[in-house]
Protein backbone atom coordinates (compact mmCIF):
# COMPACT_ATOMS: atom_id res chain seq x y z
CA UNK A 1 0.00 0.00 0.00
CA UNK A 2 1.33 3.41 -0.99
CA UNK A 3 0.17 6.64 0.61
CA UNK A 4 -0.82 9.79 -1.28
CA UNK A 5 2.04 12.07 -2.27
CA UNK A 6 1.37 14.73 0.37
CA UNK A 7 1.00 12.16 3.12
CA UNK A 8 4.11 10.33 1.96
CA UNK A 9 6.09 13.55 2.22
CA UNK A 10 4.90 14.02 5.80
CA UNK A 11 5.88 10.46 6.65
CA UNK A 12 9.22 10.91 4.91
CA UNK A 13 9.92 13.93 7.11
CA UNK A 14 9.06 11.86 10.19
CA UNK A 15 11.46 9.12 9.08
CA UNK A 16 14.23 11.63 8.37
CA UNK A 17 13.73 13.05 11.86
CA UNK A 18 14.25 9.60 13.39
CA UNK A 19 17.72 9.35 11.88
CA UNK A 20 18.57 13.01 12.37
CA UNK A 21 17.82 12.91 16.10
CA UNK A 22 18.98 9.36 16.86
CA UNK A 23 21.94 8.91 19.16
CA UNK A 24 24.98 7.69 17.20
CA UNK A 25 25.05 3.90 17.12
CA UNK A 26 27.63 1.57 15.57
CA UNK A 27 27.13 0.12 12.12
CA UNK A 28 28.13 -3.40 13.06
CA UNK A 29 25.34 -5.32 11.31
CA UNK A 30 23.83 -6.55 14.57
CA UNK A 31 20.09 -6.99 15.09
CA UNK A 32 17.97 -7.94 18.07
CA UNK A 33 14.37 -9.02 17.52
CA UNK A 34 12.71 -8.27 20.85
CA UNK A 35 9.23 -9.76 21.06
CA UNK A 36 6.50 -9.93 23.65
CA UNK A 37 2.82 -9.21 24.23
CA UNK A 38 1.62 -5.79 25.44
CA UNK A 39 2.96 -4.99 28.88
CA UNK A 40 5.86 -7.46 28.72
CA UNK A 41 9.11 -6.28 30.29
CA UNK A 42 11.30 -6.30 27.20
CA UNK A 43 13.86 -4.06 28.89
CA UNK A 44 14.55 -6.72 31.50
CA UNK A 45 14.70 -9.43 28.83
CA UNK A 46 17.25 -7.42 26.84
CA UNK A 47 19.31 -6.79 29.97
CA UNK A 48 19.30 -10.52 30.74
CA UNK A 49 20.72 -11.16 27.27
CA UNK A 50 23.43 -8.53 27.79
CA UNK A 51 22.07 -6.17 25.14
CA UNK A 52 23.35 -2.61 25.57
CA UNK A 53 20.42 -0.65 24.15
CA UNK A 54 22.56 2.48 23.71
CA UNK A 55 24.39 0.64 20.92
CA UNK A 56 21.23 0.10 18.86
CA UNK A 57 18.57 2.08 17.05
CA UNK A 58 15.21 0.87 18.35
CA UNK A 59 12.45 0.55 15.76
CA UNK A 60 8.92 0.20 17.09
CA UNK A 61 5.35 0.79 15.95
CA UNK A 62 4.52 2.40 19.29
CA UNK A 63 7.32 4.95 18.84
CA UNK A 64 6.03 5.73 15.35
CA UNK A 65 2.53 6.30 16.74
CA UNK A 66 3.89 8.75 19.31
CA UNK A 67 5.82 10.60 16.62
CA UNK A 68 2.69 10.73 14.48
CA UNK A 69 0.76 12.14 17.44
CA UNK A 70 3.42 14.81 17.92
CA UNK A 71 3.06 15.82 14.27
CA UNK A 72 -0.76 15.77 14.33
CA UNK A 73 -0.82 12.92 11.80
CA UNK A 74 -3.48 10.93 13.66
CA UNK A 75 -7.13 11.69 12.88
CA UNK A 76 -8.68 13.72 15.67
CA UNK A 77 -11.24 12.07 17.95
CA UNK A 78 -13.45 14.82 19.36
CA UNK A 79 -12.57 15.85 22.92
CA UNK A 80 -9.97 13.09 23.23
CA UNK A 81 -6.14 13.04 23.37
CA UNK A 82 -4.13 12.63 20.14
CA UNK A 83 -3.50 8.90 20.62
CA UNK A 84 -7.23 8.17 20.92
CA UNK A 85 -7.26 7.65 17.16
CA UNK A 86 -4.18 5.40 17.09
CA UNK A 87 -6.11 2.39 15.82
CA UNK A 88 -7.11 4.38 12.73
CA UNK A 89 -3.46 4.68 11.66
CA UNK A 90 -2.10 1.45 13.13
CA UNK A 91 -1.57 -0.14 9.70
CA UNK A 92 0.15 3.03 8.52
CA UNK A 93 2.45 2.98 11.57
CA UNK A 94 3.43 -0.62 10.75
CA UNK A 95 4.33 0.59 7.25
CA UNK A 96 6.37 3.53 8.57
CA UNK A 97 8.20 1.30 11.05
CA UNK A 98 9.13 -0.93 8.12
CA UNK A 99 10.53 2.06 6.26
CA UNK A 100 12.66 3.06 9.24
CA UNK A 101 13.89 -0.50 9.62
CA UNK A 102 14.76 -0.87 5.94
CA UNK A 103 16.69 2.40 5.83
CA UNK A 104 18.66 1.41 8.93
CA UNK A 105 19.39 -2.16 7.81
CA UNK A 106 20.41 -1.08 4.31
CA UNK A 107 23.19 1.02 5.89
CA UNK A 108 24.27 -1.52 8.50
CA UNK A 109 22.96 0.21 11.63
CA UNK A 110 22.65 -1.91 14.75
CA UNK A 111 18.90 -2.27 15.29
CA UNK A 112 16.47 -3.53 17.90
CA UNK A 113 13.15 -4.46 16.33
CA UNK A 114 10.76 -3.91 19.25
CA UNK A 115 7.80 -6.02 18.12
CA UNK A 116 5.02 -8.29 19.29
CA UNK A 117 6.57 -11.18 17.34
CA UNK A 118 3.15 -12.62 16.59
CA UNK A 119 3.03 -12.27 12.79
CA UNK A 120 4.75 -15.05 10.89
CA UNK A 121 4.79 -13.13 7.56
CA UNK A 122 6.55 -10.24 9.29
CA UNK A 123 8.98 -12.41 11.26
CA UNK A 124 10.05 -14.47 8.27
CA UNK A 125 10.42 -11.54 5.88
CA UNK A 126 12.55 -9.59 8.34
CA UNK A 127 14.82 -12.47 9.28
CA UNK A 128 15.38 -13.04 5.55
CA UNK A 129 16.20 -9.37 4.98
CA UNK A 130 18.58 -9.31 7.95
CA UNK A 131 20.35 -12.52 6.99
CA UNK A 132 20.68 -11.39 3.35
CA UNK A 133 22.26 -8.17 4.63
CA UNK A 134 24.79 -10.20 6.65
CA UNK A 135 23.41 -9.31 10.06
CA UNK A 136 23.98 -11.39 13.17
CA UNK A 137 20.60 -11.82 14.87
CA UNK A 138 19.57 -12.35 18.46
CA UNK A 139 15.95 -13.21 19.21
CA UNK A 140 14.65 -12.24 22.64
CA UNK A 141 11.13 -12.98 23.85
CA UNK A 142 9.63 -11.51 27.02
CA UNK A 143 6.88 -13.92 27.97
CA UNK A 144 3.86 -12.83 29.98
CA UNK A 145 0.62 -14.45 31.12
CA UNK A 146 -2.11 -13.18 28.81
CA UNK A 147 -4.39 -11.96 31.62
CA UNK A 148 -1.47 -10.10 33.16
CA UNK A 149 -0.88 -8.55 29.74
CA UNK A 150 -4.49 -7.35 29.73
CA UNK A 151 -4.11 -5.93 33.24
CA UNK A 152 -0.82 -4.14 32.54
CA UNK A 153 -2.12 -2.69 29.28
CA UNK A 154 -5.19 -1.26 31.01
CA UNK A 155 -3.02 0.23 33.75
CA UNK A 156 -0.61 1.76 31.23
CA UNK A 157 -3.54 3.29 29.37
CA UNK A 158 -4.94 4.87 32.52
CA UNK A 159 -1.50 6.27 33.49
CA UNK A 160 -1.05 7.83 30.06
CA UNK A 161 -4.53 9.35 30.18
CA UNK A 162 -3.81 10.89 33.58
CA UNK A 163 -0.46 12.26 32.39
CA UNK A 164 -2.24 13.90 29.45
CA UNK A 165 -4.70 15.55 31.83
CA UNK A 166 -1.67 16.92 33.65
CA UNK A 167 -0.23 18.34 30.42
CA UNK A 168 2.24 15.57 29.52
CA UNK A 169 2.30 13.23 26.56
CA UNK A 170 -0.36 12.38 23.98
CA UNK A 171 -2.78 10.29 26.01
CA UNK A 172 -3.19 6.55 26.12
CA UNK A 173 -3.39 4.03 23.34
CA UNK A 174 -6.33 1.76 24.09
CA UNK A 175 -5.66 -1.93 23.44
CA UNK A 176 -8.84 -4.04 23.38
CA UNK A 177 -8.64 -6.90 25.93
CA UNK A 178 -10.15 -9.39 23.47
CA UNK A 179 -7.46 -8.51 20.91
CA UNK A 180 -4.74 -9.13 23.51
CA UNK A 181 -6.32 -12.48 24.43
CA UNK A 182 -6.34 -13.43 20.74
CA UNK A 183 -2.53 -13.46 20.89
CA UNK A 184 -2.72 -16.53 23.13
CA UNK A 185 -2.83 -19.13 20.40
CA UNK A 186 -0.84 -21.22 17.91
CA UNK A 187 -0.78 -18.55 15.19
CA UNK A 188 1.34 -16.20 17.32
CA UNK A 189 3.52 -19.05 18.60
CA UNK A 190 4.31 -20.04 15.01
CA UNK A 191 5.95 -16.66 14.42
CA UNK A 192 8.37 -17.19 17.29
CA UNK A 193 9.13 -20.74 16.23
CA UNK A 194 9.83 -19.66 12.65
CA UNK A 195 12.88 -17.56 13.58
CA UNK A 196 14.54 -19.66 16.28
CA UNK A 197 17.00 -21.07 13.79
CA UNK A 198 18.61 -17.67 13.14
CA UNK A 199 19.17 -16.53 16.72
CA UNK A 200 22.84 -16.49 17.69
CA UNK A 201 24.11 -17.66 14.31
CA UNK A 202 26.88 -15.59 12.75
CA UNK A 203 26.37 -14.53 9.13
CA UNK A 204 28.24 -16.40 6.41
CA UNK A 205 30.54 -13.45 5.76
CA UNK A 206 31.89 -13.64 9.31
CA UNK A 207 32.39 -17.40 9.39
CA UNK A 208 34.01 -17.27 5.95
CA UNK A 209 36.25 -14.33 6.87
CA UNK A 210 35.06 -12.19 3.99
CA UNK A 211 33.76 -8.62 3.83
CA UNK A 212 30.12 -8.23 4.73
CA UNK A 213 27.82 -7.96 1.74
CA UNK A 214 25.56 -5.38 3.35
CA UNK A 215 22.49 -3.87 1.77
CA UNK A 216 19.07 -5.32 1.02
CA UNK A 217 18.27 -7.63 -1.91
CA UNK A 218 17.03 -4.80 -4.15
CA UNK A 219 17.33 -6.46 -7.52
CA UNK A 220 15.81 -5.16 -10.75
CA UNK A 221 13.86 -2.27 -9.20
CA UNK A 222 16.89 -0.85 -7.42
CA UNK A 223 19.02 -1.36 -10.52
CA UNK A 224 16.54 0.60 -12.67
CA UNK A 225 16.45 3.47 -10.18
CA UNK A 226 20.26 3.54 -10.05
CA UNK A 227 20.35 3.60 -13.87
CA UNK A 228 17.99 6.57 -13.80
CA UNK A 229 20.19 8.30 -11.24
CA UNK A 230 23.24 7.79 -13.49
CA UNK A 231 21.40 9.28 -16.47
CA UNK A 232 21.24 5.99 -18.32
CA UNK A 233 17.44 5.92 -18.19
CA UNK A 234 15.00 8.81 -18.44
CA UNK A 235 12.17 9.28 -15.95
CA UNK A 236 9.67 8.49 -18.73
CA UNK A 237 11.66 5.38 -19.57
CA UNK A 238 11.66 4.36 -15.93
CA UNK A 239 7.91 4.94 -15.84
CA UNK A 240 7.45 2.66 -18.86
CA UNK A 241 9.45 -0.07 -17.12
CA UNK A 242 7.28 0.35 -14.03
CA UNK A 243 4.06 0.13 -16.05
CA UNK A 244 5.19 -3.09 -17.69
CA UNK A 245 6.43 -4.67 -14.47
CA UNK A 246 4.45 -7.24 -12.49
CA UNK A 247 4.70 -5.97 -8.95
CA UNK A 248 4.64 -8.60 -6.20
CA UNK A 249 2.13 -7.94 -3.44
CA UNK A 250 3.19 -7.18 0.11
CA UNK A 251 1.25 -9.46 2.48
CA UNK A 252 -0.73 -8.05 5.37
CA UNK A 253 0.96 -8.09 8.74
CA UNK A 254 -1.77 -10.29 10.22
CA UNK A 255 -2.59 -13.60 8.58
CA UNK A 256 -6.29 -14.56 8.75
CA UNK A 257 -5.83 -16.72 11.85
CA UNK A 258 -4.43 -13.73 13.72
CA UNK A 259 -6.94 -11.14 12.53
CA UNK A 260 -8.81 -10.92 15.88
CA UNK A 261 -5.54 -9.70 17.43
CA UNK A 262 -4.73 -7.19 14.66
CA UNK A 263 -5.21 -4.08 16.82
CA UNK A 264 -2.42 -5.12 19.21
CA UNK A 265 0.05 -6.71 16.77
CA UNK A 266 2.92 -4.23 16.67
CA UNK A 267 4.99 -6.14 14.13
CA UNK A 268 6.57 -4.35 11.21
CA UNK A 269 4.95 -4.66 7.80
CA UNK A 270 6.65 -7.47 5.84
CA UNK A 271 9.38 -6.55 3.37
CA UNK A 272 9.14 -8.04 -0.13
CA UNK A 273 12.25 -7.63 -2.32
CA UNK A 274 11.40 -6.38 -5.80
CA UNK A 275 8.10 -4.86 -4.67
CA UNK A 276 7.32 -1.16 -4.46
CA UNK A 277 9.11 -1.35 -1.08
CA UNK A 278 12.37 -0.82 -2.98
CA UNK A 279 11.02 2.38 -4.56
CA UNK A 280 9.98 3.71 -1.15
CA UNK A 281 13.40 2.83 0.25
CA UNK A 282 15.07 4.76 -2.59
CA UNK A 283 12.84 7.73 -1.75
CA UNK A 284 13.71 7.52 1.96
CA UNK A 285 17.42 7.39 1.08
CA UNK A 286 17.12 10.58 -0.97
CA UNK A 287 17.44 8.94 -4.37
CA UNK A 288 14.02 10.14 -5.52
CA UNK A 289 12.30 13.49 -5.07
CA UNK A 290 8.67 13.91 -4.04
CA UNK A 291 7.65 14.55 -7.65
CA UNK A 292 9.61 11.55 -8.94
CA UNK A 293 8.08 9.33 -6.27
CA UNK A 294 4.56 10.47 -7.16
CA UNK A 295 5.19 9.88 -10.87
CA UNK A 296 6.54 6.37 -10.27
CA UNK A 297 3.73 5.45 -7.87
CA UNK A 298 1.23 6.39 -10.56
CA UNK A 299 3.20 4.52 -13.23
CA UNK A 300 3.33 1.40 -11.07
CA UNK A 301 -0.45 1.67 -10.56
CA UNK A 302 -0.01 0.79 -6.91
CA UNK A 303 -3.00 1.18 -4.61
CA UNK A 304 -3.06 4.63 -3.08
CA UNK A 305 -4.42 5.08 0.43
CA UNK A 306 -5.59 7.93 2.57
CA UNK A 307 -4.76 7.85 6.29
CA UNK A 308 -7.40 6.58 8.69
Amino acid sequence: MIWTAGRNQQLGELIAEVFRTADPVPREYRAVIAGGPPGADKTAALDQHGVDRSQFLTVSVNDVLNRMAARALIPVVADRPPLAGAELVHTEAQHVAKRIGLAAVNDGWNVILDVTLASRPSAESWTYALRFSDYSITAVYAGLNIEESVRRSAAAYQRAEEEYRQGRGYGGRYLPPDAIRALDGPAATAARDSIRWVSGAEPASVTAGRTRRGGLPGGAVSAMIDAYRRGQLSLDGLGLEFRARRWPAVPAVCPPALEPAAAVVDDLEPYVPGSFDDVVLAYDRGKLSDDEYEFLAEAANVSVAEPG
